[in-house]
């Protein structure tokens, strides 16, 4: 074996720019090095440890790799390929997003990828079926979902773990969902996971022991089988390769130790098992680290561990940079990673958005002189009016406004149930989201976190039987959670989605990723695209210097502007189409704008805006009607409340939805006093308590998460 690398026990100040390169450096050297035992299986057949401890690893060639190739022009490649594909294909989708990247996103440019063509390898197989899936219009966030367990996608992790550098846990659910596109959750965890660990290598204060707990604490939480697997390879083999035995317990590594029980993925199991008991005592000796996982021993059958090189490259130079590794090593990975370079620019402009978002959460923490922060109170403000205007509208709910008005001269002014606060299901739905996002303290929450809740809280949740109880139904029968909604008839989003954009306040590139995320588990379709809306509205109405018209703008921006897939959800009662949903909230923020009396309204929103069907398109007439009335009551509680409830249709969640707007605008201190007296002290009591809560968590937790990774980057 060569001589360590001297300059890795260095300490070098390096920038994220020389981080993020050495990543993709040692993510392009794992994949070349694993090459060799299709290329020059000779070159790393070992017998024994001083084989291995002797072993020289010298990538392939160019030249030497077109011979290999034309050599065996018809033959498949060997079962395993060299991977550079995947790791291309994962920084590809952040190049051409320029940000944050959803299932739809990737599932998209691997349909169209043709990196997976040549040379043929029988790996390739199974991305050629996703491909033929996703060709054949398999939605991206199932096309996985019956495949076999393999760990190919880890090897398209690089990318996520460099993009969420230092920030593991973001790391690990954008992971889980990108791979999801191609691998049930088992795969999906592997890479998830790898993806962690990459983000854990980039924070300069962890070292190894670190890394190795990012990546427990998240098994354990998310798939405690992975974690005693992982555990058990990692505390077999503590102390191993660094002391006097280190010869003998090569030789056992080489022979398959630590195998934690008969492997059914043999060809393709988790590489984390291999990488991560090399990690701490190999940190800084990356010939050997390398050599200890592609090395293929002669009398014993190896097991394929593919993607490990590739996870341990990128590890290494997410840690140490180029530095660490040799410099014939860096020549060939240099042609190869220097297209993916382009990152960096990607990264950066999300450090500026964190900086600005920072911004945003310093001046909400400057103390009011009632001594709570405008953070806290504009929370308090959206839990408080989204109850009690929900509370209001809940007796009219499906009536017309003709109906109440023939009901209620002069309209309904005032709670007439105070009760409904308690019983109402847009109440309880979003009571379980809340406590979801404060079970997670201060982290990012995915669609199995909300099960967790529902599972526990299903005893005092008011579900519809035929909707939510579905998805629960499957949930509780093994399904994942994440896909659980797209079966459902309707749903509930929209009408508790409200915590997401409080916690990704001024976010909206976050907020829209996330929203479908954990929405997925139990709604589909037009639903996601309506709470994502609805959620982007409450993040900007979080702003200090937020106003109405920049809150509807912001709601009217985040819908897309494409043809829905069934046109027929939005047409309205007299049979006139909308071409989409940004066209639909357009038309009812225009009619919003010739009035300033929410009862005058009413009429013309009713003729432009109502939607055929709206328990089933009521997502976004729910949205539409809910931004009317904000707009014009400019953002005043009280008239909103009264607008929302007046229109009828589902009354109470256009109540609730408009209230709960013009409460984060305008802050807890602005909710009608005579309102809030009409209901039992605990149940307001919990609310502010939860606000309290959620501000505290932000405040810290999650904004001392921002910091760090801009420290990162200092």
């Amino acid at each position: 074996m060569k001589k360590r690398n001297n300059n890795a026990h260095h300490r070098v100040k390096l920038t994220l720019k020389d981080r993020i390169e050495g990543c993709l450096l040692g993510a392009a050297i794992g994949a070349e090095l694993a090459w060799l035992r299709q290329t020059r299986p000779d070159a790393v057949l070992v017998a024994d440890a001083a084989e291995l401890l002797h072993l020289i690893l010298t990538p392939t060639s160019p030249a030497e790799e077109r011979q290999y190739l034309k050599s065996r022009p018809y033959a498949l490649h060997g079962i395993c390929p060299k991977l550079t594909p995947l790791i291309d294909l994962g920084v590809r989708v952040y190049l051409n997003k320029g940000g944050r990247v959803t299932p739809e996103d990737f599932g998209a440019e691997l349909r169209a990828s043709r990196g997976f063509v040549s040379p043929p390898s029988t790996w390739w197989m199974q991305i050629h079926a996703i491909q033929e899936l996703l060709h054949e219009g398999c939605h991206p966030r199932l096309s996985g979902l019956g495949a076999f367990p393999s760990s190919l996608m880890v090897n398209a992790m690089p990318a996520v773990g460099i993009f969420h550098h230092g920030d593991p846990e973001y790391a690990y659910l954008d992971g889980v969902e990108l791979a999801s596109v191609s691998q049930p959750r088992l795969g999906a965890d592997w890479a998830g996971l790898a993806a962690a660990a990459i983000a854990a290598a980039f924070d300069p204060g962890n070292e190894p022991e670190a890394i190795l707990r990012a990546v427990f604490t998240l098994a354990q939480e998310n798939n405690p089988e992975i974690f005693n697997e992982l555990n058990h390879c990692v505390r077999s083999t503590a102390g191993w390769f660094t002391g006097k035995n280190r010869v003998e317990q090569i030789d056992r590594w080489l022979k398959g130790f630590p195998q934690y029980r008969p492997d059914p993925n043999g060809l393709a199991p988790n590489p984390l098992r291999f990488v991560l008991p090399l990690l701490k005592p190999l940190d800084r000796e990356p010939q050997f680290l390398m050599a200890m996982l592609i090395a293929l021993p002669r009398l014993y059958g190896p097991g394929e561990r593919i993607g490990a090189p590739i996870l341990a490259g990128a590890i290494l130079g997410a840690r140490h940079g180029r530095a660490i590794f040799p410099a014939d090593w860096l020549g060939v990975a240099e042609r190869i990673a220097k297209p993916w370079f382009s990152i960096v620019p990607v990264v950066a402009k999300r450090h500026q958005q964190e900086k600005a978002i920072i911004a945003v959460h310093e001046t909400l923490l400057r103390r009011k002189p009632n001594g709570n922060s405008l953070l806290e109170d504009k929370i308090h403000g959206c839990l408080l009016a989204s109850s009690i205007g929900n509370a209001m509208g809940s007796p009219v709910e499906g009536w017309s406004w003709e109906e109440i008005d023939a009901k209620y001269p002069g309209g309904i002014q005032t709670i007439l149930k105070p009760e409904c606060l308690e019983s109402e299901d847009d109440n309880q739905q979003m009571i379980l989201l809340l406590e979801t996002y404060l079970s997670r303290a201060g982290r990012p929450v995915m669609a199995r976190h909300l099960a967790r809740t529902w599972c526990d809280q299903w005893h005092r949740a008011n579900l519809f039987p035929y909707i939510d109880k579905n998805s629960y139904d499957l949930i509780r029968a093994g399904w994942d959670p994440r896909i659980t909604g797209h079966w459902n008839v309707g749903g509930t989003s929209v009408m508790c989605i409200e915590p997401v954009g409080l916690y990704h306040l001024a976010d909206p590139d976050y907020v829209v990723v996330d929203v479908p995320a954990i929405a997925y588990m139990h709604v589909r379709g037009v639903e996601i695209a309506a709470a994502s809306v609805l959620a982007t509205a409450v993040a900007e109405a979080m702003r200090p210097d937020a106003t109405v018209d920049r809150v509807c703008n912001a709601a009217l921006n985040a819908a897309p502007r494409t043809r829905p897939a069934m046109p027929d959800q939005f047409r309205t009662v007299d049979g006139r189409r909308f071409p989409s949903c940004y066209a639909y909230l357009e038309t009812c923020l225009t009619v919003a704008a010739k009035y300033d009396d929410v009862f005058a309204a009413r009429k013309e929103l009713y003729a432009k805006c109502l939607l055929y069907y709206w328990w089933r398109s009521a997502h976004f007439e729910i949205v539409g009607l809910p931004l009317a009335m904000f707009k014009i009551a400019q953002g005043d509680i009280r008239q909103a409340a009264i607008g929302g409830t007046n229109i009828g249709r589902d009354a109470d969640t256009n109540a609730g939805r408009a209230a709960m707007l013009a409460g984060t605008l305008r802050g807890a201190g602005n909710v009608p006093k005579d309102w809030i007296r009409m209901f039992k002290p605990p149940v307001i009591n919990r609310i502010k308590d939860h606000a309290r809560t959620l501000a505290h968590l932000i405040s810290h937790q999650k904004l001392d998460r921002f910091r760090k990774r801009q420290l990162i980057v200092s």
